[in-house]
């Protein structure tokens, strides 16, 4: 009998075991705002409406919410999209679900954190594309590096850049605008 309670529970332990790295892992609230100055009109454009789709993330993680350790509040690619989603509307694009002109679809490739002096730096790298129809208009990495004096600062401060990199890039203007 005691046996057969050993081959029941060591399964179980075994399994609670691999969920614990999980459950115990701190969380870090990035609650990002594009709070900046919208530099580009995109409410002027001749191109027509844009859908941005639902990101991916390609990193080697257990949980997509995961930044060295740590976790946010919600998967990393649906965060990088939300920064780039918020920025379009502040800059006046035409944010559609169906029925688009353009596409941009987004892979995450890599959340780097890295312990500075008075804090932590964050590099964030993402893959883009954006589409007209079934054509590749635009294709390239987008990219941000910030410090904080925390992960979450840190983490905003690299999606304003990571922003900026791909809304201010002359090749991706030419062809969303």
């Amino acid at each position: 009998m005691r046996i057969r309670g050993l081959a029941f529970v060591v399964p179980v332990l075994c399994a609670l075991s691999l969920q614990a790295p999980i459950s115990l892992a701190e969380e870090v609230l990035i609650n990002y705002e594009y709070t900046q100055t919208p530099q580009i009109d995109f409410s002027k454009t001749s191109k027509g409406s844009l859908k941005v789709a639902a990101f991916t993330d390609k990193r080697t993680v257990t949980d997509a919410r995961e930044i060295s350790g740590l976790q946010a509040e919600e998967p990393l690619a649906d965060i990088v999209r939300d920064a780039l989603v918020q920025a379009f509307s502040a800059g006046g694009a035409l944010l559609v679900e169906d029925g688009q002109s353009l596409t941009l679809e987004g892979e995450l490739t890599e959340v780097l954190v890295a312990e500075k002096d008075a804090g932590v730096e964050v590099t964030i790298r993402t893959h883009v594309t954006l589409k007209q129809g079934a054509r590749t208009a635009f294709d390239t990495v987008i990219f941000g590096r910030a410090a904080g004096a925390t992960v979450d600062e840190a983490v905003r401060a690299t999606l304003d850049k990571l922003v900026n990199s791909l809304i201010m890039d002359d090749y991706f203007l030419m062809e969303a605008i």
